[in-house]
């Protein structure tokens, strides 16, 4: 069984609920994207405050997106659960990606094995 197959089986099959799930994994995706970018940036300058700040600005741009998703998706009738199930199955494995990012940033702007 190919990964293509995999993908296939945990799609929704209605159409609308398969446009719902795949906006939510866009959502989730491009903020995570960002997410890195910033928590790197913080990470290296090894600024507890810039952290922190980064971390309330990362969580209010998931929860726009994740407020800005559900009101399109609703608004054209398609499946809420479809889109929250697509957002926070790839939020949770982004999580994971996440804290591994920060940590081997964190010990490359410490010098090293620290």
């Amino acid at each position: 069984m190919g990964v293509g197959a995999v993908v296939a089986a945990a799609l929704p099959k209605a159409a609308e609920d398969r446009v719902a799930a795949l906006l939510g994994v866009g959502v989730a995706a491009v903020t995570g994207v960002v997410a890195l970018v910033l928590k790197r940036r913080a990470a290296l300058q090894a600024d507890l405050k810039a952290a922190l700040k980064v971390v309330g600005v990362v969580f209010a741009l998931r929860g726009v997106g994740v407020g800005l998703g559900l009101a399109w998706v609703v608004s054209r009738g398609l499946s809420a659960i479809g889109f929250v199930g697509g957002f926070f199955g790839v939020y949770f494995a982004l999580q994971w990606i996440e804290v591994s990012y920060v940590m081997a940033a964190s010990k490359d702007a410490a010098g090293g094995d620290e």
